[in-house]
């Protein structure tokens, strides 16, 4: 390869998330994203691939590659101007049912990408169970993040259509290299910065430091605290052996998910902000009442048509910290959790990993330590294709965990081809079970529903009475 004219990047702050979660914990399988996506219908194999191939030409950061770390541990990354590579071809249609086609790429997720200046991205044609036909995608999760998957995806199937069916050619979408540099040119604006800082540093002297909560109850921080022998101590021992994570989803009927939106419709609520406020309840609810709670949440950043179609990893994850009193009402709450995100997102070009940072250094937290165990994603956007040719066929997609995680217990909350929501669960056997995931859901929707329809009701009563 002539990388003689190449350009050289530094990781984006979301890059570096996924990048450090590699370099801390010794595993790429932190760092992986894979989604089937499928119709029920006859595909032209010969034309899929030359979609898929026009795809990873459209799409830049199905290209992009990562250098070897320097002296110093860190890693660039460059675009190769084309990627030759045959796509694979996989006849699953024998296994029998879609479910077992489905356990065989879970396994397929687990696989690593391995190496240094090598493809972070691999396109299988798939034929499978029941009828259904498409492809199965691996990214590293460097290169991309659900959001941008699901427009890619969409893209991919619009190529196909246009010339199976000559329906309309998709529109261009932008270039990964060019938001890329806007992207670090922010980064590296000094007044920016220095105002993104000083929103986080005024969250810790207004508040102090954080205080752990677990979804198992105190008992979690009272071991850790035994364990480092500090009584005071406020945050709890990150899980560094046992990665391994499964996975336990639920699904939400379509009634309940109107009333859901409804709710958050007619009083301006994102349903992230719902969400946060399910989970933050159940955290008090399950540790005495505690008022101070912290969650991770992932925020996606694409505002513009440039973020939303450029492809690449933008999502990055802040904490969401916030003190409720008991007597507090659902909604006024929901909106004091929907102002700090607010909030947030005015200062999301921030890296997390300074926070992190600053907190070490004001409250010498032990090492391996943090403040959540609870990390949501909210994914309005479901894996369809939206074509007048195949849009009104059925269509199979499903996202696989990548086996194994730093986090605790990380929500993915998406909607459903049916008009419902699909909550998965993937959470740490080191620690949890299934049984925890069943009371965290079950309880989750006992309060957003009791809330949402009495709004006025406090929190504390929330909390007693389910």
């Amino acid at each position: 390869m002539d990388i003689s004219m190449t350009n050289y990047y530094p990781l984006t702050a979301a890059q570096k998330m996924h990048h450090n979660w590699i370099m801390d914990y010794g595993t790429q399988q932190v760092s992986g994203v894979s989604v089937v996506a499928s119709v029920q219908a006859e595909l032209d194999f010969g034309l899929l691939k030359k979609c898929i191939q026009m795809e990873t030409e459209r799409s830049g950061c199905t290209r992009i590659r990562f250098t070897k770390p320097d002296k110093d541990g860190n890693v660039q990354q460059y675009l190769v101007k084309q990627d030759p590579r045959d796509i694979g071809f996989k006849d699953l249609s024998g296994m029998g049912s879609l479910a077992k086609a489905d356990e065989l790429m879970q396994q397929w997720a687990y696989e690593t990408f391995d190496g240094d200046d090598i493809p972070m991205c691999e396109f299988t044609m798939l034929k499978l169970p029941e009828g259904y036909n498409g492809f199965f995608v691996h990214m590293d999760h460097r290169l991309i993040d659900s959001c941008g998957l699901v427009v890619m995806i969409g893209d991919l199937f619009q190529l196909y259509t246009y010339y199976k069916y000559g329906t309309a050619y998709p529109q261009e979408l932008a270039d990964f290299e060019t938001v890329l540099k806007k992207d670090l040119a922010k980064a590296g604006n000094e007044k920016r910065f220095a105002k993104d800082k000083k929103f986080w540093d005024d969250q810790l002297d207004a508040l102090g430091e954080p205080l752990y909560s677990d979804i198992q109850g105190p008992s979690v921080l009272e071991e850790a605290r035994k364990r480092h022998g500090n009584p005071k101590l406020r945050s709890s021992d990150i899980e560094m052996k046992d990665l391994f994570v499964a996975v336990k989803d639920y699904h939400l009927e379509p009634g309940p998910t109107k009333n859901l939106i409804d709710f958050c419709m007619n009083h301006q609520l994102s349903m992230t902000n719902l969400l946060l406020l399910g989970i933050r309840t159940y955290l008090s609810k399950v540790n005495n009442g505690q008022e101070d709670i912290t969650i991770q949440n992932f925020i996606s950043r694409r505002s513009t048509h440039d973020e939303w179609t450029s492809g690449g990893s933008r999502t990055i994850m802040f904490p969401c910290r916030t003190v409720i009193a008991p007597e507090t009402d659902f909604l006024s709450a929901a909106y004091e959790i929907q102002n700090m995100q607010n909030r947030i997102y005015m200062h999301s070009n921030y890296d997390p990993a300074f926070i992190m940072d600053e907190m070490r250094k004001r409250y010498n937290t032990p090492e391996h330590t943090g403040y959540e165990s609870c990390y949501l994603t909210y994914q309005p956007m479901t894996v369809k294709v939206e074509n007048e040719m195949l849009g009104t066929i059925r269509q199979h997609a499903k996202w696989f965990a990548n086996g194994a995680a730093t986090k605790k217990m990380y929500l993915t909350v998406s909607h459903t081809e049916d008009g419902g929501m699909n909550f998965s669960y993937h959470y740490q056997t080191a620690h949890l079970e299934e049984h925890d995931m069943e009371l965290l859901y079950y309880y989750m929707m006992r309060i957003l529903f009791k809330g949402i329809a009495e709004p006025d009701m406090s929190i504390g009563e929330i909390m007693e009475l389910v």
